[in-house]
């Protein structure tokens, strides 16, 4: 989860090069701030696999996303450094992330698909042979990438039918009064989004008030008025 405030990347480079003491102190406030948000999506994170099979191994398509409860807890933690900038030119001083692959299709399987991806359809590709004697060689490839490879049609919604009864998406998006344009679905999942939906925005205030700290801190160590 993002917290962008304007000036603050000029003042955390600022602080590091001018009062590295205050720099650290700002961070280990942050990160104060941060961990209660992060322990309570740890604990939004089923015990079992949500989906029969996920937790079992293979060399497939999945065989580095099998389900692990463990590791999809582990995978979420914080950062109180900057991102790079996004398309707009926007970037993070502080975000709430999850690093596993399992936890992060828990966390956002069926946002952009509420009935699941599509599955596959397919085409005949044929290739002519350099044996005149065999001539055109054939065979069925899917039709791209963002479709889904099972024989069964309905895997897709299965598939997040069986995450939401675990849990089911919450929208952690918050439109201020009067505020313009179409909401992000990337405000939307059942652990780390779940979490700051119910921190009801008390998280962002209060890493926003340690900025503000720390650059009236920062002032009065440089002497401005």
């Amino acid at each position: 989860m993002p917290t962008e405030v304007k000036g603050a990347i000029a003042l955390r480079k600022a602080l590091k090069e001018f009062t590295p003491n205050l720099a650290k102190e700002t961070q280990k406030e942050i990160a104060g701030i941060l961990k209660p948000v992060t322990a309570k999506a740890r604990g939004f994170i089923p015990s079992s696999a949500p989906l029969s099979g996920w937790g079992k191994s293979n060399n497939g398509t999945w065989g580095n996303r099998v389900w692990s409860s463990s590791e999809a807890k582990r995978g979420i933690g914080y950062k109180t450094t900057p991102s790079k900038p996004n398309r707009s030119g926007f970037r993070s001083l502080a975000s709430i992330f999850n690093a596993s692959a399992s936890g992060s299709i828990y966390e956002t399987a069926g946002r952009l698909n509420p009935g699941g991806r599509p599955q596959a359809k397919m085409r005949q590709v044929n290739i002519p042979s350099s044996n005149p004697d065999i001539g055109m060689h054939s065979y069925e490839t899917s039709t791209g990438k963002n479709y889904g490879k099972s024989n069964n049609p309905n895997a897709g919604q299965q598939f997040v039918d069986a995450m939401n009864r675990t849990s089911p998406i919450v929208n952690a998006y918050k439109r201020e009064q009067g505020q313009a344009g179409r909401a992000s679905r990337k405000m939307k999942g059942r652990a780390i989004f779940r979490a700051w939906a119910e921190d009801g925005g008390k998280t962002n205030a209060a890493v926003i008030k340690a900025i503000e700290k720390s650059k009236a801190k920062f002032d009065a160590a440089m002497g401005v008025k």
